[in-house]
């Protein structure tokens, strides 16, 4: 007869709060360390490396490696990948799979293990890329893109907590400027421009920017003529004005 193990203790002695984000990394008996994260109804466990539940989905370390393959191998075949197609079936496995990624990298902001949060929003990413390009059906095409403005916002702070670890802190400065500008672009093809003024993605990079710019040293000011000059290039003026206003009161410079 199989043996279960009650949960009872362990939850008792980490109890859930509601007003947090509670995870922990674990020893496992087999002497991997994995992540649990705390949640209502008890405790979610995941790995570390690959897939967050371990699974080998085809013999390939992830859904998105098996269809990257697929993809190729029809590039191989056809000469180009336009009339690749995804099922909806696929399409909501791979918006499982983006699930699962999410829950492990907002478990590794938690924890400041900022280089895996830059991998699994990476990955998360490609994901969206790949159900927008190759989806059959509009619906699966569309239905991850509302999701792209906050992953997008949250590699862009793992880089620049990154950076700020390494004491690279125009770095941060640019990888936090580059995600709102990211940000802005997608709002602006689609033609909602007064998202650009309310998205809470775009407050919390610019809420970290100016904590940056603090600390920002004074032979920043060549990079700042950098971004300003991206920024106009690019035409959105809005970020180039906050450059000019940081340009002005850090540096005295009239831009």
């Amino acid at each position: 007869m199989m043996s279960y193990i009650d949960l009872h203790a362990t939850l008792k002695d980490w109890p859930y709060d509601a007003e947090q984000i509670s995870v922990r990394k674990i020893l496992g008996s087999d002497g991997v360390m994995r992540i649990q994260m705390r949640v209502e109804l008890g405790v979610l466990q995941m790995e570390i490396q690959g897939r967050p539940d371990a699974a080998e989905p085809f013999d390939c370390p992830s859904l998105l490696d098996f269809h990257r393959k697929r993809l190729d191998r029809f590039e191989d075949r056809h000469g180009s990948t336009h009339d690749y197609q995804m099922t909806a079936i696929q399409c909501q496995a791979l918006r499982d799979e983006a699930s699962l990624y999410y829950r492990r990298y907002v478990a590794s902001f938690v924890l400041e293990e900022f280089e895996n949060v830059v991998e699994d929003t990476t990955h998360t990413l490609a994901i969206f890329d790949l159900c927008r390009d190759h989806a059959g059906d509009q619906e699966d095409q569309a239905c991850l893109e509302s999701f792209r403005p906050y992953v997008i916002m949250m590699r862009a702070r793992a880089l620049a907590y990154q950076a700020l670890n390494d004491g690279e802190v125009v770095s941060a400065l640019a990888h936090v400027n580059r995600g709102v500008m990211q940000i802005q672009s997608l709002y602006e093809e689609i033609g909602n421009f007064e998202a650009c003024e309310t998205s809470e993605e775009i407050r919390m990079l610019r809420s970290l920017a100016a904590d940056i710019n603090k600390d920002m040293p004074d032979d920043s000011l060549l990079s700042k003529r950098k971004a300003l000059r991206e920024a106009i290039e690019k035409e959105h003026f809005e970020e180039a004005a906050r450059l000019r206003d940081s340009l002005e009161s850090q540096h005295g410079e009239r831009a």
